[in-house]
């Protein structure tokens, strides 16, 4: 149906079977909905992230996951440790593995991939401050979806690089920008 409808689209991106389930805030509680997604997670969470603040359900259900056993990684964009109470350092803190994807103009995606068979995107940041926000987070349960921007996380992390410290990366980009 959607190939009649959109002649455009490319055929690896039609995915017949995946269930969806949206969230739209702030009419809906879009990060008590990732929540519980992220609660479920078994194994593994690839995230890529722009937008990350400490006090955000979300960064707190990763951190959660982590300290549970979860194998949690994230790629940030290159502005996202040096922001106002970016959740970057916690993450860390946490344990968690971080790299700065500072190839792309703006690493703008709003993705996690759970367990290889579900995936959560949409423009719904994982911040605080999204919930008062006119935003949409979709959960998509497709393996086929999941491979596809688990591929893309692969992609993106072959660009990063890592991250270790708060000052250390804020010098060198602040330094850059100038």
């Amino acid at each position: 149906m959607l190939a009649v409808l959109s002649p455009a689209v490319p055929v690896a991106s039609l995915t017949p079977g995946a269930a969806v389930a949206v969230c739209f805030s702030p009419e809906e509680n879009c990060a008590a909905f990732a929540d519980r997604a992220i609660g479920n997670a078994e194994h593994e969470i690839l995230v890529g992230a722009y937008g990350l603040t400490t006090g955000s359900i979300i960064v707190e259900a990763l951190i959660r996951a982590k300290q549970r056993g979860i194998d949690v990684r994230l790629i940030a964009d290159k502005t996202t440790p040096c922001e106002r109470n970016s959740a970057v350092g916690p993450l860390a803190a946490a344990g968690v593995p971080i790299w700065i994807d500072d190839q792309a103009r703006i690493a703008h995606a709003k993705t996690m991939v759970i367990d290889g068979s579900v995936t959560l995107t949409g423009s719904y940041n994982w911040t605080r401050g999204a919930a008062a926000n006119s935003e949409n987070l979709n959960l998509i349960s497709s393996p086929a979806v999941a491979a596809a921007y688990t591929a893309h996380w692969r992609q993106r992390l072959a660009v990063s690089v890592r991250f270790d410290r708060k000052e250390d990366w804020c010098r060198v980009a602040s330094a850059a920008a100038r």
